[in-house]
């Protein structure tokens, strides 16, 4: 079946989000494939010169977070008229934000500035979040065996998993929750089912 026929003249956003090594490029590519996006964007974290350090459990927490903030509205500004898959949301900026900034007039800062760049934004009409185990997202970041990434522990990875458990807890915003410890992308089954409950979930909340 031609899913894409569904979403040929739409002109909607679908934002991956999870925790780090937990799939969201590779999920998002394979959809904006199989539904023949506009767009696929993706996050340019190799370009931040701050993160290696950042890992290293350096004090560079509000440089990395607006490297980030910055370099994520650059790409927003292309958003707009497209089918567009993007393998993050802007959400990530808060939640990576309240971890990472420790100095709390410098977290204060951040989020005067975040508040200023995305008042104007429209929020994605759809987010996956694939929540994945501690365990898990650890052993994949293990495998793909990136330099600056050796260095993550195991208990700055269920920081950040609790982050994002605790904002899609409270969260208004449309999302569909993937099982990222047994979801097979390289699956047609489980990239089909996904798919069918992306368009039903478009058609009751989004009307489109």
């Amino acid at each position: 079946m031609d899913y894409s026929q569904f979403f040929s003249d739409k002109k909607i956003r679908i934002n991956v989000e999870g925790n780090i090594g937990c799939g969201k490029t590779t999920l998002s590519n394979a959809l904006a494939e199989k539904l023949k996006a506009d767009v696929i964007v993706l996050e340019e974290f190799e370009n931040n010169p701050y993160l290696p350090l950042l890992y290293k459990n350096s004090d560079v927490g509000f440089q990395t977070e607006m490297f980030f903030l910055v370099s994520r509205y650059k790409q927003y500004q292309n958003w707009r008229n497209k089918f567009v898959i993007s393998d993050y949301d802007m959400l990530k900026n808060k939640i990576f934000a309240e971890i990472t900034i420790k100095n709390q007039n410098d977290l204060e800062k951040f989020n005067q500035i975040y508040d200023v760049l995305t008042k104007d934004f429209k929020k994605a009409d759809i987010i996956i979040y694939i929540e994945t185990s501690t365990d898990v997202t650890y052993e994949r970041i293990k495998r793909r065996n990136r330099d600056m990434e050796k260095v993550i522990e195991k208990n700055y990875l269920e920081t950040v998993n609790n982050g994002y458990r605790n904002y899609f807890k409270k969260t208004k915003e449309n999302f569909i929750k993937v099982d990222g410890d047994t979801f097979n992308v390289f699956s047609e089954k489980d990239l089909n089912n996904l798919t069918e409950k992306i368009i039903d979930f478009s058609e009751v909340e989004l009307n489109v």
